[in-house]
C-alpha cells in the first residue's frame, strides 16, 4: 500500500503549502530514495510546485534502461517494475517525476526513471513533475524555460 507515492496526495502537501515535506516523506518511504532526501536537505533549493513537464526537454536522457545499470539481471529488473506500474495504472496514479534543473541549463531526473520510462512507453508527452534546482538565479532561468 503506497503512504505517499501518488499524484493525489502530492498534491494535497502543495495546497497546504508542504511540498517540501511531501518529497521528504516520498522519498524516504515510497520512494526508497534516501540518499536523494539527504541531498536535497544540503542546499537551499527551489521547487517549482507540480507542473505539467514536457518529456522533449529529456531529450538529454535515452528511452529504456538507465545506462548505469549494465548487468542483465538489472536490466531485466529495472523492466519488471516498469510492466508493473504499467499494469497498476488503472488503479493507481504515480507520483510526480522528481527533476533537476541543472546551470547548463539541462534536465536530469532524479527520481522517476520508471516512471519516465513507462510514460514514454504509452507515448505521453507531458507529465506531472517537481521540478528543483539550487539557487535563486538559476531558479529564474528555470521558470522561463518551462514557462511556470
Amino acid at each position: 500500500m503506497e503512504k505517499y507515492g501518488t499524484l493525489e496526495i502530492s498534491k494535497e502537501y502543495l495546497d497546504k503549502n508542504q511540498l517540501e515535506d511531501w518529497i521528504q516523506l516520498f522519498l524516504r518511504n515510497d520512494g526508497h530514495n534516501v540518499a536523494l532526501a539527504d541531498g536535497l536537505l544540503k542546499e537551499e533549493r527551489c521547487y517549482t510546485g507540480i507542473v505539467d513537464f514536457d518529456l522533449n526537454l529529456l531529450e538529454n536522457i535515452k528511452a529504456g534502461a538507465p545506462e548505469y545499470l549494465i548487468r542483465e539481471n538489472d536490466i531485466e529488473y529495472f523492466f519488471a517494475i516498469v510492466n508493473e506500474m504499467n499494469e497498476a495504472l488503472g488503479s493507481w496514479n504515480p507520483p510526480p517525476l522528481i527533476i533537476e534543473y541543472r546551470v547548463d541549463g539541462s534536465f536530469h531526473v532524479c527520481d522517476g526513471r520508471h516512471r519516465l520510462e513507462m510514460y514514454r512507453q504509452k507515448n505521453v508527452k507531458t507529465v506531472p513533475a517537481i521540478v528543483w534546482t539550487t539557487g535563486e538565479e538559476n531558479f529564474v532561468k528555470l521558470q522561463e524555460s518551462i514557462k511556470c
